[in-house]
């Protein structure tokens, strides 16, 4: 499954997964940037459907969708919230580890 984050051109992060795209608004991505709070992600309608929060190390984002769990290291996130970066891949969080 292809998943990917882009910046929107209303400052807003949204994330395509398969053929579903989510939303984390743009006043979220300061919460989660600055002050490490998780934050909603919303889906059609603006209904809440996951949510995003830094991990406990620090060094990524993890990203809970009815898609499935989702990873992308914290220094490609903030490349594209920040525009550095048109777009940066989503890893499958797969627990435990194993496939």
């Amino acid at each position: 499954m292809n998943a990917t984050l882009r910046l929107g051109s209303d400052d807003a992060l949204y994330l395509l997964i398969g053929s579903m795209r989510y939303r984390i608004a743009a006043e979220d991505l300061r919460a989660l940037l600055f002050y490490g709070r998780a934050v909603p992600v919303t889906g059609e309608g603006a209904a809440i459907v996951g949510h995003a929060a830094v991990n406990a190390a620090g060094r990524a984002v993890q990203v809970f969708t009815p898609r499935g769990p989702f990873i992308v290291p914290l220094v490609s996130f903030r490349r594209v919230v920040t525009g550095e970066a048109a777009s940066a891949p989503l890893f499958p969080l797969v627990p435990g580890g194993s496939p």
